[in-house]
């Protein structure tokens, strides 16, 4: 079959564009968190609506044609990824009037969406896609769980950072732009949570999907194995501080952790095997 995203011009185009409006975005984002420049912050948020509006246009667009269907491909997750940070962190800041974070969220779904966007113009759209109320909520939460996850590493990161400058009385950039300790110490628990949740009704989707299609689940399974050390990890993670004892800065350092972790798998699954599942 030909590659559909050289056959039809639009979805060329707009294939090629959403990269290019993440990095943009990513870039004002940057110039208005480092300088201030009042342009930049003028623009950025437009930018960031425009960016949403085609990355959804274009698998609009891409999905209601004939012959290419989205699978559950490392680099479709990856593309999704990107978008669903997208959305999550525009309506954090249309709703709460905070952009101190954009940068980082929106540098990491730019990333994302990069590597998602090369290797889906190498592909012919052939590989196994998904069907199915089942393995739809499977990958739909999967995809949320991972950008919850993703989330949660980035707050907990800057939260380490913001801390060791407060230790050293380091009042600089990173000190008067970012939000306190204590708001960063709610969204990280808040993404906590999130990725716990959708961790669950990944799990809980998966072995509804096997057992209506009768397949045998095999336990041993590495992906299942990681799948279901991080979730277990996550819902310590909630109750790690009661428990025992830990303060944010050591449950922040075990998130990124995780968060290293489950980013190398997807990487490695990208380049060992054309499916994510």
């Amino acid at each position: 079959m030909a590659n559909i995203f050289f056959d039809n011009s639009i979805i060329f185009v707009l294939t090629q564009l959403v990269p290019l409006l993440y990095l943009l975005t990513t870039g004002l984002y940057g110039v208005h968190f480092f300088t201030e420049l009042p342009a930049a912050g003028r623009f950025k948020q437009p930018a960031l609506i425009l960016t949403v509006l085609a990355h959804v246009a274009d698998l609009g667009i891409l999905t209601s044609l004939e012959g290419y269907r989205l699978s559950y491909s490392a680099y479709n997750l990856m593309g999704m990824v990107a978008l669903t940070l997208a959305i999550t962190y525009m309506f954090i800041e249309l709703t709460t009037k905070s952009d101190r974070t954009g940068l980082f969220v929106i540098g990491f779904a730019a990333v994302s969406e990069l590597f998602a966007s090369v290797l889906t113009v190498q592909a012919s759209g052939n590989g196994p896609s998904f069907s199915g109320l089942g393995i739809g909520v499977h990958l739909i939460a999967a995809i949320f769980g991972f950008s919850a996850v993703a989330i949660a590493g980035l707050y907990s990161g800057l939260y380490l950072v913001l801390f060791r400058q407060i230790r050293l009385n380091r009042f600089g950039l990173l000190f008067r732009r970012l939000p306190n300790l204590e708001a960063i110490e709610l969204l990280i628990m808040h993404a906590v949570g999130f990725g716990f949740f959708f961790l669950s009704v990944t799990l809980l989707a998966g072995v509804v999907e096997q057992h209506a299609s009768a397949q045998a689940v095999n336990l041993l399974e590495p992906k299942l194995v990681t799948l279901v050390g991080i979730w277990l990890l996550y819902g310590i993670s909630l109750f790690i501080r009661p428990l025992f004892g830990w303060d944010t800065k050591h449950m922040a350092v075990l998130l990124i952790a995780l968060f290293v972790a489950i980013t190398l798998l997807v990487a490695l699954m990208s380049l060992m095997t054309p499916t994510f599942h």
